[in-house]
């Protein structure tokens, strides 16, 4: 049967899809390369470095990494991009200071987003280091986020042709194809990137889960989607230390979901939604008159359109709704120190930034039209100071090590709501080389975002939730969208911080965080029914004659106040697996490596005449640090540390010229074909207060003894994150384990409390590198080849949740939580270097 013509897939979108597939193709062939002879890890090279210097590309100021990650070790992971590797890197990148993905620094400078370097492979990666949110306040950013800082290899070349299959495990829909082709070139300074993806995903349907009271094959758990990106990157280095970038990103999606069945014929009412988003930026930095300076800047434009089919009177509608918005923002960083004290200069960072956005929208409702225009511009001045007290080992700092004080300062002048102050102060104490204390208090005001407050309003009928008031199960009209009503909230975080290295034999690094959150006003989702939150907002429940539910208002709201402590600590712990090489096996290496120079020296000159970055490292029989990287030079091998000499490097756990701990997590050098890398990580986060008081007069809700806010219950008091990864000789394993502890609504139903167990999920990743095995040498074409194996939820676990006799209510059937539930994935990949 031939859809109405909203139903259909956009033409433009269908063009998209399929020019951006044929694009990551053809920049994938076209821009291969052919195949050098080197073994791609066969060979040791490190940078020149100077003793007590620190290494290229580390971040500015006195803070040190938690977390240091050499190649090998970036490997182990199992990760094929930038994007994957910080998924990976979930547990240690976590933070309790509620400021959602961390900062990403390249080469410890500033960049124009998370899409300049979201798709680059591993493989160009020489170094990644994890560092405390603290660090951001350096880069004119709030002290709410990770610092990741990216350090790349001088030298790399190489083309990336990828395909991924991904199916869940119980029959029945939800697979995913996926094509991804890519071009990254680096040299010395100059970066350029040209990536192309393209996934399609089907639907999931209630006919092909096991749910009771459904309907069928008329409504979605999941729906058929599909989504292409384009991006590109150009970096290059200027006259006079200036070096700038620009991105250019284009994304397109398109989703059809099922919303019942109509009561006019046997067929769903669909909704369909098409996004499409472009965005431009551009960041530079560079030194002036003893300043260091970086800029960045974007524009963006994204396009939302939903079309919802609606039955009401015995009439049939289509509910559509459109959303523009435009949005600019432009920044200036200036870092410098000044004012010379007895314990070093004090060091500043001055932050100037303005962005302007515009939100237009209109819908239509049962025929009848909304429509909202909203604009905001915002102006921000921030200033941050870092104010050394003593200095190790001198004076007072013989005696108590080193110790620094931090103050920032900050407000922001908000159109549509005034000015919004920020500041916050601290401490960062090294008593010991091997123990670093971190302690900071900052408050903020928050306002809410556009989208929160102008969103076009949508109403889905037919949507089950739990009334907790009445406990039972039921269908409702949900009503979504932006409130123009909404207040801005203040936040006031405390932290306090530990990361301790007993040992200098045994590479283990142990960590612990005191975060102490207070919100008042906070602006937040809407939660589920219940009893509290009803009574606080009567006004967003409809109710009919009999008191069963049948609407809710669900546009987000302010809480009088949200008060949260936890205590997350942790360990991280790295040795290197099997021998190093014999010196015949790296007399042999640097056999290979010599024999292959001449044929890049041309290049390599002509870039140094071109950049003028180029030093005169290195030493005798062996290459300057300029030659790391792809045909021009192979990359580090496994056990490649940040600061090692080459095939040798430091002993496990060494302190590297960062300071303590500068080898971080696996921070030794050394390795070789028959080395290994085994690696673990295992976190606790202990909430010791989750409270919420809905309005002023109400009593308090504590989230972690009964009380919840939304249907999902309340929070769970313990959660745990394992990792643990091995890889050896291009084969390797990467498991993730996290736990939850139970939780539970007291008095949800007649029988009692709502019971939510506790849920651990396992996921494994196998990879295997065939070119990097021995017997393929014969075989150059397998050089830069990856197969992943990944299952994610190995044991399909899924929380039961239960009444107090025993019963699941229908909201809550396991294949309604979670409808993928496990699923496998394969991935090819092939570099072309």
């Amino acid at each position: 049967m031939r859809l109405p013509s909203h139903r259909r897939p956009a033409a433009c979108l269908r063009a998209s899809l399929l020019a951006g597939a044929a694009l990551a193709s053809l920049s994938s062939t076209a821009m291969a390369q052919e195949v050098d002879d080197y073994d791609y890890d066969d060979v040791e090279v490190q940078e020149l470095v100077v003793s007590g210097a620190r290494p290229a590309g580390s971040v500015i100021g006195d803070i040190t990494p938690e977390l240091t990650l050499s190649p090998q070790e970036i490997r182990a992971y199992g990760a094929a991009s930038v994007s994957e590797l910080l998924t990976a890197l979930g547990p240690q990148i976590g933070s309790g200071q509620g400021g959602g993905r961390p900062v990403i620094l390249i080469n410890g400078g500033r960049v124009s987003g998370f899409a300049e370097i979201r798709d680059l492979p591993t493989e160009a990666i020489a170094r990644v280091e994890i560092l405390p949110e603290e660090l951001s306040l350096k880069y004119g950013y709030p002290a709410e986020q990770k610092v990741v800082n990216m350090v790349l290899r001088p030298r790399f070349r190489a083309t990336l042709v990828e395909g991924t299959v991904r199916t869940p495990t119980q029959a029945g829909g939800g697979e995913t194809l996926g094509v991804h082709g890519a071009r990254l070139d680096i040299l010395q300074g100059r970066r350029l990137t040209v990536d192309g993806k393209a996934n399609w995903t089907s639907s999931i349907e209630e006919s092909d889960r096991s749910i009771t009271g459904g309907e069928g094959p008329f409504r979605s758990l999941q729906p058929q989607s599909s989504d292409v990106a384009l991006n590109a990157v150009y970096a290059r280095p200027l006259d006079n230390g200036v070096s700038f970038s620009v991105n250019g990103l284009l994304e397109a999606s398109e989703s059809e979901s099922r919303q019942g069945l109509s009561p006019f014929g046997p067929q769903a009412q669909l909704r369909n939604t098409e996004r499409q988003t472009a965005r431009l930026a551009a960041s530079a930095t560079g030194a002036l008159a003893g300043w260091q300076w970086s800029t960045t800047g974007e524009i963006e434009r994204g396009e939302v359109e939903t079309n919802t089919d609606r039955a009401s009177g015995g009439q049939a509608f289509l509910d559509t709704a459109r959303t523009v918005s435009t949005s600019g923002q432009a920044d200036l960083v200036l870092n410098r120190s000044f004012i010379e004290l007895p314990a070093g200069q004090i060091s500043t960072a001055l932050t100037a930034r303005a962005s302007a956005v515009e939100l237009e929208s209109e819908a239509v409702r049962l025929g009848a039209v909304q429509s909202s225009d909203l604009s905001r511009t915002v102006g921000e001045l921030r200033g941050n100071f870092d104010i050394p007290l003593t200095r190790a080992g001198e004076g007072l700092g013989e005696h108590i090590g080193r110790l620094s004080a931090n103050l920032n300062l900050g407000v922001r002048q908000v159109s549509d709501f005034g000015a919004l102050e920020s500041y916050g102060y601290g401490l960062n104490w090294r008593p010991t080389p091997e123990l670093r204390l971190l302690g900071s208090f900052s408050r903020s005001d928050e306002a809410p975002t556009i989208n929160q407050l102008g969103d076009p309003v949508t109403v889905t009928t037919g949507v089950r939730v739990f009334d907790l008031v009445r406990g039972e199960t039921t269908e409702v009209a949900r009503t979504t969208g932006g409130l123009a009503t909404l207040d801005a909230g203040q936040k006031d975080v405390f932290k306090l911080g530990a990361t301790y290295q007993p040992f200098d034999e045994i590479n283990l690094r142990l960590q612990a965080n005191y975060v102490s959150t207070r919100t008042r006003d906070a602006i937040v989702a809407f939660p589920s029914a219940s009893t509290q939150v009803e009574a606080a907002f009567p006004d967003r429940f409809t109710r009919d004659a009999s008191g069963a539910l049948t609407a809710i208002d669900a546009r987000p709201v302010n809480f009088a106040l949200q008060a949260r402590d936890e205590v997350r600590w942790g360990l991280t712990y790295s040795r290197q697996i099997g021998s190093e090489p014999t010196a015949e096996e790296r007399a042999e290496m640097r056999r290979r490596f010599e024999a292959a120079r001449p044929a890049a020296a041309a290049g390599t000159e002509a870039a140094t005449a071109t950049t003028g970055r180029r030093g005169a490292q290195g030493t005798a029989g062996r290459p300057p640090s300029g030659d790391e990287g792809s045909p021009d030079g192979p990359p580090p091998g496994d056990g490649a540390g940040p600061s090692g000499p080459p095939g040798g490097g430091m002993a496990m756990g060494g302190r590297g010229p960062g300071g303590p701990g500068g080898g971080g997590f696996g921070g030794f050098g050394g390795g070789g074909p028959r080395s290994g890398v085994f690696q673990v990580g295992l976190y606790h986060t202990l909430a010791l207060r989750d409270e919420v008081q809905i309005a002023p007069g109400l009593p308090k809700l504590d989230l972690l003894d009964g009380a919840a806010l939304g249907s999902g219950g309340g929070s769970p008091r313990h959660q745990l994150e394992l990792q643990t990864n091995y890889s050896k000789a291009g084969l390797g394993v990467a498991m993730n384990a996290d736990w939850q502890s139970a939780t539970k609504i007291s008095g949800a139903t007649p029988d009692g409390d709502l019971e939510f167990s506790d849920l651990a999920t396992v996921s494994l990743r196998l990879f295997a590198d065939p070119g990097r095995q021995r017997w393929a040498r014969d075989y150059p074409w397998l050089r830069g080849a990856r197969a992943t194996l990944s299952i994610d939820n190995i044991f399909d676990a899924r929380q039961e949740v239960r009444t107090g006799a025993g019963v699941v209510p229908i909201t809550y059937q396991p294949d309604l939580l979670d409808p993928v539930g496990r699923t496998v994935r394969l991935t090819v990949r092939k570099l072309i270097f």
